[in-house]
């Protein structure tokens, strides 16, 4: 390391070392708060609902609710999120606003009624809202048009990477199944936050793009094509509901592939990500080109759905090769839209608000993961191997919007 402490000068680094560590001392810098954090956030995932449902003793649907309604908290705030980032600048947004997700999670040690876990749950979402928003648009700030798209690729894999490894973490936690066991769980994902907040402070802060007391623009929302590629995007997210919904539920109610096999196929997914997104995000084309990408993506999406619905009915391994090879296309074309919908989400956006259209990319992203379990739910469970041709056509259909969408115009008046 030089004097300046930049790896980029170090010409004795060994070549697969410079693949694995960022050559920008920024992009590290909130990669290595985001593995932090999002290694927390595994850890914390699935001990949550079993620790307040079981072992506190509020039960399911008292847990989900108080999940419902937090993130619904966290919804609401999604624009002005984005407007205060634009305002103050994206450093002094995410450290505070890790610094309460850390407070909010550390209380949850300590909770035992119904109402304070809501609050709490409500306090981490809001809070975490306005982190992700300044956390994103900092990664858009550091680079340009050539280099962000393999910024974006690189924190996404750290990220997948996090939470994979924390994933393992609490099923450690979920095996010694104690009190005890699930109370570190919570203490170690505040205390991931509390890292990741004193990371941020080492990052340049970016000067704001809107002048001190400058209001918000509602003229925003009269950005059609924004709005629309926003809506299109919330469509195509619908895919990560069929992952983590409607695939554990064909498995286990439908079909002869074992239970475990739910958890193969999501392993499966984060390497995916976290070996390939580098790759792909190589291939990052002009807005224009990426119409072509998208609509492949579509029948990518289309194919996995349909061998989905036919892995009904076959053998016990012949089930779960079905289900296997249509993760490989689900996969692909999840790495193709996360580097698509990244761009889009930018590059459409007005550069001075970057922080409030983000915001309604996030809104957008958040009323997907609402809507999103009840259309595969009712998809899956009412119509049954129909219910998988939907979804297909609903993907296809969406992916040939994309061209007219992203390529007319911002039209505001």
């Amino acid at each position: 390391m030089d004097e300046s402490g930049d790896w980029r000068n170090m010409s004795t680094m060994p070549s697969w070392l410079n693949k694995v560590i960022h050559e920008d001392p920024i992009i590290r810098k909130v990669s290595l708060a985001s593995l932090i954090d999002r290694f927390g956030n595994g850890l914390l995932i699935s001990v949550l609902v079993i620790y307040f449902s079981f072992t506190v003793g509020l039960g399911p649907h008292k847990t989900a609710l108080a999940l419902a309604i937090g993130a619904a908290a966290g919804l609401i705030c999604t624009i002005p999120a984005g407007h205060l980032v634009d305002r103050v600048g994206q450093r002094p947004v995410v450290v505070i606003s890790m610094i309460i997700n850390g407070l909010a999670i550390l209380a949850l040690a300590f909770v035992q009624t119904f109402p304070m876990l809501t609050l709490c749950f409500a306090i981490d979402s809001i809070a975490n809202v306005f982190s992700r928003n300044s956390q994103q648009t900092l990664i858009a700030r550091v680079g340009d048009s050539r280099t962000n798209p393999r910024n974006r690729a690189y924190t996404r894999s750290i990220n997948n990477l996090g939470i994979g490894l924390g994933s393992l973490g609490a099923g450690i936690a979920l095996s010694i199944n104690s009190e005890f066991g699930y109370k570190v769980a919570i203490v170690l994902d505040a205390v991931t936050f509390l890292i990741g907040a004193y990371i941020y402070t080492r990052v340049p802060h970016f000067p704001a793009t809107l002048q001190d007391r400058e209001k918000f623009d509602w003229s925003i929302f009269k950005d059609g094509r924004y709005m629309a590629a926003t809506a299109m995007a919330a469509v195509t997210n619908i895919q990560f509901v069929v992952q983590n919904v409607g695939i554990p539920i064909w498995i286990v109610r439908y079909t002869d592939a074992p239970r475990w096999w739910v958890s193969a196929m999501l392993i499966f997914n984060t390497a995916a990500v976290v070996l390939f997104q580098m790759r792909v995000s190589k291939r990052t084309k002009p807005l224009k080109e990426s119409a072509n990408q998208y609509f492949f993506t579509g029948v990518l999406l289309a194919g996995a759905c349909l061998l989905y619905a036919f892995a009904e009915g076959p053998s016990v391994r012949l089930a779960s090769v079905i289900f296997l090879v249509g993760m490989v296309l689900h996969v692909t074309a999840e790495l193709i839209i996360s580097m698509i919908h990244w761009q889009i989400s930018f590059d459409l956006a007005d550069e001075s608000r970057q922080g409030a259209y983000y915001g309604i990319w996030t809104l957008g992203n958040g009323l997907s993961e609402i809507a999103g379990p009840v259309v595969v739910t009712y998809a899956l469970v009412s119509l049954g191997k129909p219910g998988w041709a939907l979804l297909a056509a609903m993907f296809m259909a969406n992916s040939l919007l994309f061209r007219s969408i992203v390529l007319r115009p911002r039209v505001q008046s």
